[in-house]
């Protein structure tokens, strides 16, 4: 069920992002249900950095991540890896998103 999707995320600025979960081409009602996502440097990276997620609609399967600027910032610039788990209300676990995030420099701090 894990969809592939990249991300740009400049760096020293907000990033919010909105995405819908599907299952079988159907809008799923998330009521209820957590997610959590991290970007790392690298799959073997120990250190990450946590988005903060919000359900936007639950019945439309919406939902964001976020970062601030301050975190944003402290990414590696260049090409890091990022997924996102859900937990639905029978408690089981899904990774719902994975991918690239590519970290853009700016010139203004």
């Amino acid at each position: 069920m894990s969809a592939q999707y990249n991300i740009t995320i400049n760096q020293s600025s907000d990033f919010i992002r909105s995405f819908q979960v599907k299952k079988n081409n159907v809008i799923l009602d998330i009521s209820g249900y957590t997610f959590t996502g991290r970007i790392k440097n690298s799959f073997h990276a120990t250190g990450h950095t946590s988005f903060t997620t919000s359900i936007v609609d639950a019945a439309a399967g919406t939902f964001t991540l976020a970062l601030t600027p301050v975190q944003t910032a402290a990414l590696e610039p260049g090409t890091n890896v990022y997924d996102v788990n859900m937990l639905d209300t029978a408690s089981v676990t899904t990774r719902v998103l994975q991918g690239n995030a590519v970290a853009k420099q700016g010139v203004t701090p």
